[in-house]
């Protein structure tokens, strides 16, 4: 892990998400700090309370998006649509927008296109990440998803599959909360296939026992 510190004292600490994904928790995004309250959305209490974990693909965004998670903590506490609103006018550029699309390709009745995602969370949507499509975000064309190029490669067919789940069963009806729970499930069965995931509840989890510190160094320690 690479470590840097930040304004208010915690330590900054670059990690692999695609690890963190495999063997902690499959939903974690870019960039979290230490969060255990029962109202959030999957809460990091995994994360020391003095630390910023921050996937170290994306480097170069770093300003931008600590400077979102800071303003998010200061709006109050509503709905998302409400939060996601404020965010966006805070932080994204004003027009024109730059071309976001990088390359499209057929997979059935979809569309799947690898994206610019640092334009988009500058220009358009400042909580883009990893992947979606249009009934999560209402500037992806319909039967499109799409995938942020900055992604590692090799987890680009979990968040693929993950968003076609997803995607189907909102076209059916289901709101995004059961969605993404179904769309979880089964991106989870595929890493441990494929990917050599294992998690927590896992019959071969290795690391029961542990303390958090040392499986938190099996997992996300940068070897770079």
């Amino acid at each position: 892990m690479a470590e840097a510190k930040l304004p208010d004292g915690r330590k900054l600490v670059y990690v692999d998400g695609f690890k963190i994904r495999n063997f902690i928790d499959e939903d974690f995004g870019i960039i979290h700090g230490h969060s255990q309250n029962i109202y959030e959305f999957v809460p990091k209490f995994y994360i020391p309370q003095n630390e910023v974990w921050y996937d170290r693909r994306y480097a170069d965004e770093f300003k931008f998006l600590y400077k979102g998670m800071v303003f998010e903590l200061s709006v109050p506490v509503g709905s998302s649509d409400e939060r996601r609103a404020a965010i966006k006018k805070e932080l994204c550029l004003p027009e024109p927008v730059p071309e976001v699309t990088m390359e499209k390709k057929k997979d059935g009745d979809l569309t799947v296109v690898m994206v610019d995602g640092k334009n988009i969370r500058a220009y358009i949507d400042p909580e883009f990440i990893l992947g979606g499509h249009e009934f999560i975000y209402d500037y992806v064309p319909a039967s499109e998803v799409w995938i942020d190029v900055k992604i590692d490669p090799a987890e680009i067919p979990y968040i693929l599959l993950h968003e076609k789940v997803e995607r189907e069963l909102m076209a059916k009806g289901k709101n995004y909360d059961v969605a993404h729970e179904y769309a979880t499930i089964a991106d989870k069965e595929e890493r441990r296939a494929k990917a050599g995931a294992c998690y927590p509840g896992d019959a071969d989890y290795p690391w029961y026992g542990k303390e958090n510190s040392e499986i938190i160094s099996n997992v996300i320690t940068d070897k770079k």
